[in-house]
């Protein structure tokens, strides 16, 4: 199914219906959902620019160097969401979001897809982008939960540490929150995601071909991916960052400046 350019105008004409009724009602937001639609419209122009020189070169370095753009993106957008220092928790937070996906990816990949090219185009970019997507809103989450605790509850840190415990059970506490916190996100955001995104997945899937069991299976693995995806990622990143939190005398760093405070 091809959309001839007049059709995709006559589609971007229902954004005239919602300016209306802003304007008749006086909502201001009209200015606001301009802006955003023009920002969306940009970011997409960009994308499918970088989409289209990939499936013209059709070169699985260039497939290779574009999900890993995707995958940097996504730890840098899961750290600004997160409010915290992009240039000291980036290593941290990108070897954690490549080990989700690398990981889970070639799972299905390899074992659920089981193809013979599963390294194609069109295989490699769907999962990567999908389970990067997902990792920036369950990482922001938890990433913010964990060094917001690191923070606040110095002290406990301490505490436990004088009484014996060693470095690994006195973060366990704020690494137990952080993982929970990762998983909140897929598992109250399930029904939303199949009634609001395993449709246009699916869709997709059907217009390319696929039947309805394969696109009801694969939208399953994808789902449960993702689930694994982010737990195991919030994993890998609070076991890099620890080199970055404490010093040399396993104190954390920071802590004793923001308790005289």
């Amino acid at each position: 199914m091809d959309i001839t350019f007049m059709q995709c105008m006559l589609g971007l004409l229902l954004l005239l219906v919602t300016c209306y009724v802003f304007y008749v009602f006086n909502i201001p937001l009209l200015t606001k959902t301009l802006r955003s639609f023009l920002k969306m419209a940009g970011s997409l122009l960009v994308l499918g620019v970088l989409l289209y020189e990939v499936v013209t070169l059709d070169n699985p370095f260039f497939t290779l160097l574009f999900s890993l753009l995707i995958v940097v993106w996504g730890a840098t957008l899961s750290i600004v969401r997160a409010k915290l220092p992009l240039r000291q928790l980036f290593l941290p937070v990108l070897a954690g979001t490549f080990a989700g996906i690398l990981v889970v990816g070639l799972y299905v990949l390899l074992l659920v897809m089981g193809g013979t090219n599963v390294f194609e185009l069109r295989y490699v970019i769907p999962v990567v982008a999908m389970l990067t997507g997902h990792l920036i809103h369950a990482n922001s989450k938890a990433l913010y939960v964990y060094y917001m605790g690191l923070r606040h509850h110095g002290q406990l840190y301490h505490y436990l540490l004088a009484n014996g415990a060693t470095h690994s059970h006195a973060l366990g506490y704020l690494l137990r929150r952080a993982i929970q916190q990762s998983a909140l996100p897929s598992l109250s955001g399930m029904g939303w995601v199949v009634m609001g995104v395993s449709p246009l997945v699916m869709w997709g899937m059907l217009l390319g071909g696929a039947s309805v069991l394969t696109a009801v299976a694969c939208q399953v693995a994808l789902l449960v991916a993702m689930f694994t995806a982010a737990v195991l990622s919030i994993i890998v990143t609070v076991a890099v960052s620890r080199r970055y939190l404490l010093d040399d005398y396993a104190q954390l760093k920071g802590t004793e400046r923001q308790d005289t405070n």
